[in-house]
């Protein structure tokens, strides 16, 4: 399938490229053999698009680090157009392959062949095919005249409307031909690679980095669940600390009442609200009480808050006192 998309799309660039362009196939270097319909060669080497004549003896020297091409003369080339159904690549070229002994006086086997194809204008689903053969027969003189002189031409090239088209001449060279879109695609596909590669490995960097963040998410809430504690447990100390410096503590008031009240009294009864404290009780001398309690520095304003009463019988007075306390 996905060759195919690939296939498909190509042949969809391929579209949209200048005709220009893709006509101007590049002649590969080497050495061209030019041939006549008389079976007269002429040696030519090319280099950058220039060719230049050769002689026979330099042509074999060169022959082993160059690539060896012969040009038919146009006579020898037939080319066959008609539509098929639009197919895979491969799956065409096999349909070419059985069809060509329908469509032509040869053979598979007996030819020297190409096909080239383009989408129909107007209906994808048929492709106009071009095929391009030289038969095998025709060549045959020749190319053994050139190989007893130490030539073995591995590609035909072929003039066909301004495009240079290469036939292969031999097994090699066929794999050669099939070889090289391949390590084209395989380039291609290293290209993507590439170019992916860091987006993946930011991706796994990442997937891991939110793995290793959800593993710790219970110790972190752990660790938020205490400080929440201990800032409540602050509040909390901090509440009771302005109330205490606000109402007095009521503790240390007590303490204070206790150091001063002498030992003849005791307390009935002790209310503390807003730093104003009333207590009750029984003394021997309740006048007493008022002058031990203006002594101290911390109570402030010490009254006595009722009448100050003698128990009959006894030797105590009832009283009621009270006063602020300072903060």
């Amino acid at each position: 399938m996905l060759a195919e998309f690939i296939a498909w799309w190509s042949a969809r660039i391929a579209e949209l490229l200048p005709a220009s362009l893709i006509n101007a196939a590049a002649a590969p270097d080497g050495i061209v053999i030019d041939v006549d319909r008389n079976d007269t060669v002429s040696i030519l080497q090319r280099r950058k698009g220039r060719e230049e004549p050769i002689g026979q003896g330099v042509a074999a020297r060169l022959a082993a680090g160059t690539t060896v091409l012969l040009r038919p003369a146009g006579d020898m080339v037939l080319q066959k157009r008609y539509t098929v159904p639009t197919a895979p690549r491969n799956d065409l070229d096999q349909m070419l392959r059985h069809d060509l002994a329908r469509i032509t006086p040869f053979p598979a086997h007996a030819l020297l062949w190409r096909w080239d194809g383009r989408p129909k204008p107007g209906d994808r689903t048929r492709t106009d095919v071009v095929l391009t053969m030289v038969p095998k027969t025709a060549l045959a003189a020749v190319l053994e005249r050139l190989a007893a002189a130490g030539l073995a031409p591995r590609f035909l090239e072929i003039e066909s409307g301004g495009r240079r088209l290469l036939l292969p001449l031999a097994e090699d060279a066929a794999a050669q031909s099939r070889l090289l879109p391949a390590l084209a695609w395989l380039c291609g596909g290293l290209a993507v690679v590439a170019l992916a590669l860091p987006f993946l490995l930011q991706a796994l960097a990442l997937h891991e980095a939110n793995a290793e963040i959800a593993a710790l998410q219970p110790a972190v809430a752990q660790v938020e669940a205490l400080r929440r504690g201990l800032t409540d447990g602050n509040a909390g100390r901090e509440v009771l600390a302005r109330e205490q410096e606000h109402s007095a503590d009521v503790l240390q008031v007590l303490a204070t009442l206790t150091r001063i009240l002498p030992d003849d009294s005791f307390l009935t009864d002790f209310a503390l609200r807003d730093r104003h404290f009333t207590i009750s009780g029984r003394s021997a001398s309740a006048p007493g009480l008022i002058t031990g309690l203006s002594a101290e520095q911390t109570i402030h304003d010490a009254a006595f808050a009722a009448p100050v009463t003698r128990i009959e019988g006894a030797t105590a007075d009832v009283f009621t006192i009270g006063a602020e306390v300072r903060p």
